[in-house]
């Protein structure tokens, strides 16, 4: 190991020495390390926003080469510097060595124009230095420029990837924001001091909240139908449900994946969704699109093996539907929440369908009005949260503030509704037929009327998550509320006849 080594920098002065004192300049990269994303992929996914037909023409572009390829996309559409995630840590040592009365130069890959638009907002740098369209100032065409300029030795340098070690190793002094692992290490061989100036986030723990797996649970409505028949609960009923439930959830996840992609720049101005891995760059904007592609090709795949090409069906139907409703439908009055409820009813048809379980036309009623309740909750959270802010119209969803209480009335009849098909269908012949004490489900009634209520109750006092399938996921109550009734539609079916009644003697 050389001299130098990779150390964490703690958040005041920096540890090491330079090899020149505090007269060096300090050259700052962009991508990665003054903001924690990648210009050209944010770039990228713009056009491809614009123009999905883009997409066609980026490979011919490629072939000219880095450099002209980034001058390309460049040219036709801009990163606007305000919404990037910048890095506190790389800003306060720009502070510190403009404090010093020392030259801070912006030294990048990426295109001129790009790198000109963030020095001119930010106001921070005596000079840029970017790749041109003919030069891509990348690795050791960037260590180049640098050593011709100043020299070896005359400079500091803040970096992030394999390819600035060549540029780490002619410096005084480097410091790297979230390297590899291999790229600290290599660092360390260096003699050049150079520190960890921002930790590697978790990759996997980034890839994990992007999939949103706490989402995955309103697939479990795909098990119903097992719970539900009339032949009891089977092993091979279970297995296909559970393969429809994996399908259901890498699709779903593909479409938040796809979601994150294009709202990247609303999620960063967002108090809340600017910590989502892509809008925070904790994971790179470039793993996306193969995730996604990976994702929907699992899903498909899956239900293609184990499952019936109905069901493939039931599920690009939901695929399509569900991405309908995030880029286009969720702002239309009304559709929006006969869509979202709809989604959650098609989850129990294709557990029908995975299954081969007939679903009742009692239990598509039941779940219409149920989830419609909920629906309706989810965007009256939403409305709340806009009372007495900004224009009488909310934002990207269609409805007015006047609108509240109609929301509210809606919501709370749609879930009463839901009790009382539940209680006519306890005087249903099917009951009658399929269970020892159909009486014993008039127990549930409370028990549902109460759930929806409180739901309803906590969403006027604030005090509901903006999704209630979330809220209802981490609320003791509401799986007290679910085990009873579950206890109830048990008993109600396997008791004996007359059990009851011999124990009440």
């Amino acid at each position: 190991m050389g001299s130098g080594s990779v150390s964490r920098a703690s958040g005041g002065e920096a540890t090491g020495t330079g090899g020149r004192g505090s007269a060096l300049p300090l050259c700052v990269d962009l991508d990665r390390s003054l903001v924690a994303t990648d210009t050209l992929w944010e770039s990228v996914l713009r056009l491809l926003r614009r123009n999905p037909l883009w997409l066609l023409v980026l490979p011919l572009w490629l072939l000219g080469g880095r450099a002209s390829f980034k001058q390309r996309v460049a040219r036709r559409v801009a990163v606007e510097p305000a919404g990037l995630p910048y890095r506190r840590e790389v800003l306060d040592l720009i502070d510190r060595a403009r404090g010093e009365g020392r030259p801070v130069l912006l030294v990048t890959a990426a295109d001129r124009d790009v790198a000109e638009r963030v020095a001119g907002h930010l106001e921070l740098f005596d000079g840029v230095i970017a790749s041109d369209g003919t030069e891509n100032v990348k690795g050791s065409a960037k260590r180049d420029v640098l050593v011709a300029r100043f020299g070896r030795g005359g400079f500091e340098y803040v970096g992030d990837a394999p390819a600035d070690i060549a540029v780490l190793a002619e410096a005084a002094r480097g410091w790297l924001c979230a390297p590899p692992a291999s790229t600290a290490a290599r660092a360390a061989r260096l003699e050049t001091p150079v520190e960890v100036l921002v930790p590697s986030p978790s990759r996997i723990v980034a890839l994990i909240r992007a999939l949103r797996p706490h989402q995955w649970a309103k697939n479990a409505l795909l098990f119903l139908p097992v719970v539900l028949a009339d032949e009891g609960v089977r092993l091979i009923n279970v297995l296909h449900a559970a393969a429809g439930f994996a399908a259901f959830s890498l699709c779903a996840s593909a479409g938040y994946v796809l979601n994150d992609l294009v709202d990247v720049d609303a999620d960063r101005a967002h108090r809340s969704k600017r910590s989502r891995p892509f809008a925070s760059g904790d994971l790179p904007i470039a793993f996306g699109p193969p995730l996604f592609a990976g994702l929907v090709l699992g899903a498909f795949a899956l239900s293609g093996v184990l499952l019936t090409p109905l069901f493939a069906a039931m599920l690009a139907v939901y695929f399509v539907t569900s991405l309908s409703y995030s880029f286009y439908l969720k702002s239309k009055v009304m559709v929006d929440v006969l869509i979202l409820a709809m989604l959650y009813t098609h989850r129990v048809l294709s557990g029908g369908v995975a299954t081969g379980i007939p679903i009742s036309a009692w239990l598509l009623a039941f779940s219409m009005f149920f989830f419609l309740s909920l629906a309706f909750a989810k965007r009256y959270v939403e409305l709340l949260d806009f009372a007495g802010v900004g224009d009488e119209t909310v934002k990207s969803r269609g409805y007015q503030k006047s609108d509240l209480d109609m929301v509210g009335g809606m919501g709370t009849a749609s879930g009463y509704l839901a009790v009382l098909i539940f209680s006519l269908y306890i005087n249903s012949p099917k009951v009658a037929t399929g269970y020892s004490h159909p009486s014993l489900l008039w127990v549930a009634c409370p028990v549902l009327l109460y759930w929806i209520s409180r739901i309803w109750i906590r969403a006027r006092r604030r005090k509901l998550h903006d999704d209630p399938v979330r809220f209802a996921l981490f609320d003791p109550v509401s799986w007290i509320a679910v085990g009873l009734v579950a206890l109830i539609v048990l008993l109600a079916r396997v008791l004996p006849p007359g059990r009851i009644e011999e124990l009440i003697r």
